[in-house]
């Protein structure tokens, strides 16, 4: 059976802090190995054809975690496009002192608006762009051959692939809340041909 299963990477040394990671290349924490590892036990039964993940070390590493204990001898491809949003002057930054350096409505309207745009990063809309060949030429195909996809990546470029797979406008993808390893299985819109 087709299927896409879409999961945020584990809990990584950043969403610990509560810092803005964006595209720093931070590893899990140990509860985000443990996370992983749950999500692949919630998985249990279900067999990737195709295991697709950002190049960065706590997206990859949560891929190859959830893949070894579904399917060991898939391969895991690393897929630049779903590699997490640049947070340009927040990255590095604890959450709450970029609320106090920039403002809580500025931070807010950057994080979770389709045309927020931080100084010196990406929008959502930025993002969503970024994500349109790897959605048509990429993802689309191996779901329309009837493959199974698991797709390891970060809170935003999720949101932003939901937006194409599930059809979703920029905001509402932009509202959607995904949690650390917790496996999605988006209902997928194919588009008519």
């Amino acid at each position: 059976m087709t299927s896409l299963v879409l999961l945020r990477h584990g809990e990584s040394t950043a969403n610990a802090g509560d810092v803005f990671a964006g595209q720093r290349d931070v590893p899990l924490t140990p509860a985000g190995i443990r996370e992983a590892r749950a999500a692949a036990a919630t998985l249990a039964g279900w067999r990737p054809a195709v295991v697709h993940t950002s190049p960065l070390v706590r997206a990859a590493d949560t891929a190859v975690l959830v893949r070894d204990l579904l399917a060991p001898d898939v391969a895991v491809t690393h897929r630049s496009a779903l590699v997490e949003r640049h947070y340009g002057v927040l990255q590095g930054l604890r959450r709450a002192d970029a609320r106090v350096r920039f403002g809580p409505e500025a931070v807010a309207r950057w994080r979770r608006t389709p045309h927020g745009l931080p100084p010196g990063g990406e929008s959502l809309a930025t993002v969503y762009e970024r994500l349109r060949p790897y959605w048509h030429e990429g993802l689309l195909p191996l779901l329309e051959s009837g493959r199974s996809v698991l797709v390891v990546a970060h809170g935003n470029s999720l949101r932003m692939l939901l937006a194409h797979v599930s059809g979703l406008d920029l905001a509402e993808a932009s509202a959607v809340e995904i949690a650390t390893a917790a496996p999605l299985r988006p209902e997928v819109r194919l588009p008519a041909r």
